[in-house]
């Protein structure tokens, strides 16, 4: 059997193949060239971005059925808990108008959605990509993908995942198997961070660590597209090349210390 990860592994190494003297230290290699980091920021995006689209084609195609039109619960928990087994490091959630939603693992949860930001506009028949929460059902950190269920051309519910943004970045972290003094992370548009290599960073806003450099460079980032900003941090300058997310908005960046590159 072909396991889940195969294909997204396979694509991220590809991408990998030219940047494997930044992550591997021999003796005589130097942190790599503008290249090589380059690659390695592509492949740290491209991965995330496989991820995350591939569950928002996933939901679609589970908004589409008969069961998921339904708005039964009972009628589509099958379907949905087959899809969760199928994959790992999320939940699936089946979500009313009202806010009431239930979860493949608990069934229906005491508290509603009808409070996150994103849910307005989930059921005014807008896809979510990747809003931070802190999931009411498990308590982790997690990115929600979820999709308007439509019958008749009116929003009868939504099909969403959590999907666990510690998990994620721990993948991240071992395919990339960065040397020490290098690092990466994704930023959302309003700032909070989604992704690290340093887990405990996630939904921090790297603007309110203490650092006058690092609040520049993170402004810098937010309002551009792609580029590199240094800035000092954690007793180092740290250097860092980043790329924005077609898909998610997010701002994807690797970083390295300076001194590691002379």
């Amino acid at each position: 059997m072909i396991k889940k990860d195969f294909f997204p592994g396979i694509i991220l190494f590809m991408l990998m193949l030219p940047a494997l003297a930044f992550a591997q230290p021999p003796t005589e290699a130097r942190l790599s060239s503008e290249k090589d980091a380059r690659s390695l920021l592509s492949a740290f995006m491209s991965y995330t971005d496989l991820r995350i689209g591939s569950i928002q084609r996933s939901l679609e195609i589970l908004a589409s059925t008969t069961e998921g039109e339904s708005g039964n619960w009972q009628s589509m928990k099958g379907l949905l808990s087959g899809y969760q087994k199928s994959e790992s490091g999320l939940i699936v959630w089946y979500v009313r108008p009202d806010g009431t939603y239930y979860t493949v693992n608990k069934g229906l949860i005491s508290e509603k959605l009808s409070d996150r930001s994103y849910f307005p506009d989930l059921m005014a028949g807008t896809k979510i990509t990747g809003a931070l929460v802190v999931s009411k059902s498990t308590g982790q950190r997690s990115a929600v993908i979820a999709v308007p269920i439509k019958k008749d051309g009116k929003v009868v519910g939504a099909i969403g995942v959590s999907l666990f943004l510690d998990q994620l970045s721990d993948r991240v972290g071992s395919a990339l198997d960065l040397r020490a003094d290098a690092s990466f992370f994704a930023m959302t548009p309003s700032g909070q961070t989604a992704l690290h290599r340093k887990t405990d960073r996630h939904f921090v806003d790297p603007r309110d660590l203490g650092s006058e450099t690092l609040k520049k460079a993170a402004n810098e980032m937010l309002s551009g597209v792609s580029g590199e900003v240094r800035y000092e941090f954690d007793n180092a300058t740290k250097n860092a090349i980043y790329r924005t997310s077609s898909l998610t908005q997010w701002k994807f960046a690797l970083t390295f210390s300076t001194a590691a590159q002379q």
